[in-house]
């Protein structure tokens, strides 16, 4: 060969190794991406979420959020004071960090302006998702709720009789920024089971075609740690869940509780702890409608850090809300003081509450 001609084949060899590598990065984001009929599924059974008529704590935004806090490590030392979703700090060193009000609180009912949320219309649902490429074509969902704000319990500490307190009405369990979340698994393009989650806790419904309803299966108990004769221990107590989650006009229907926004398959009034005097309640009703399918953020779920641009908040590993606690003279007793810790971020949905890897039955 000339030389020429060398360069011509050198160059065109160079030419189909930039092809094979741009096929192959296709590809591999094709392989990566949430397909259209995994998208369709996501979109087609987002739940209907009905909010108390009486609850002023409304979801927000990410940023809505982080308009109105900074970042502060353990100490309260101020490491960023306007993060946004694209510069919030990230990495390792953010697991001992945590979100705190730029406005300080110092008593258990203290309320900013700003945890009343925005309108239904304009908040966001943020959904995870897990697309499993097996053979039963498994996708997992979450649909993750975030709120400014979480109100507690009032509590009666003495007798409750008729709605009456002989004794004194406390509040327990008040926080800053709130994560709650509904998570389904869909096999061969239709639902297989769906998790409901209240607080710390939550059910899972096996999907009945038959009845066109999900049908209770297993739900997990309360446990909480509590001080007896100096000792730690921890109680577990059993939760008399919902039998069923019915469908609203072809979508889940789901209920949050007035204030604290635990999700619950059925309105009412839903007990999960009684310790001698003191319960604790969820009230739910079909109050204000959510429609969570008409603004969702969908996500592909994916390994911390690895998030970019709008979607980087969700690398921050700290708590996503003020971390003092107040009034825990009662702690011993119900296990929580006034006003607690924030929750950590929606990085621990990425399991979506089911066996993993999935099993195709």
């Amino acid at each position: 060969l000339s030389v020429g001609q060398g360069l011509v084949v050198r160059e065109k060899a160079r030419d189909m190794h930039v092809h094979l590598l741009s096929l192959l990065i296709i590809q591999f984001y094709d392989v990566n991406a949430i397909s259209e009929e995994a998208e369709k599924l996501v979109r087609d059974w987002a739940p209907r979420v009905w909010m108390h008529s009486q609850d002023p704590f409304n979801p927000s935004s990410v940023q809505f959020h982080l308009d109105n806090v900074q970042v502060n490590d353990e100490n309260e030392k101020n490491l960023q004071g306007d993060p946004t979703q694209s510069s919030i700090l990230t990495g390792s060193a953010t697991e001992s960090y945590h979100l705190n009000t730029k406005e300080g609180i110092n008593c258990v009912n203290c309320h900013l302006p700003f945890f009343s949320g925005e309108p239904l219309d304009q908040a966001p649902v943020y959904t995870f998702v897990t697309e499993h490429l097996d053979d039963c074509s498994t996708v997992d969902v979450t649909y993750a709720f975030f709120y400014p704000f979480n109100y507690g319990k009032d509590v009666c500490v003495g007798l409750e009789e008729f709605g009456a307190c002989l004794g004194q009405w406390r509040t327990f369990g008040n926080h800053v920024g709130d994560w709650e979340h509904v998570s389904l698994r869909f096999q061969n393009g239709e639902p297989s089971k769906i998790y409901v989650g209240a607080h710390s806790f939550g059910a899972w419904y096996k999907w009945d075609r038959n009845a066109n309803r999900f049908e209770f299966s297993d739900g997990e108990p309360l446990r909480r740690k509590t001080l007896r004769n100096g000792k730690t221990l921890w109680l577990s107590m059993d939760i008399d869940y919902p039998q069923y989650l019915e469908l609203d006009n072809d979508r889940p229907a789901v209920y949050s509780a007035n204030g604290s926004h635990g999700v619950w398959s059925q309105p009412g009034k839903h007990t999960y702890l009684h310790i001698l005097t003191v319960h604790l309640d969820d009230f739910c009703e079909k109050g204000n409608q959510w429609k969570t399918w008409e603004n969702l953020e969908i996500i592909e779920t994916g390994d911390l850090d690895s998030f970019t641009g709008e979607t980087s908040w969700i690398n921050f590993r700290g708590s996503w809300g003020n971390i003092q606690k107040l009034e825990c003279d009662l702690e011993p007793l119900v296990g929580e003081c006034g006003f607690v810790g924030g929750p950590s971020g929606p990085s621990k949905y990425f399991q979506h509450n089911f066996q993993q890897p999935p099993v195709c039955s």
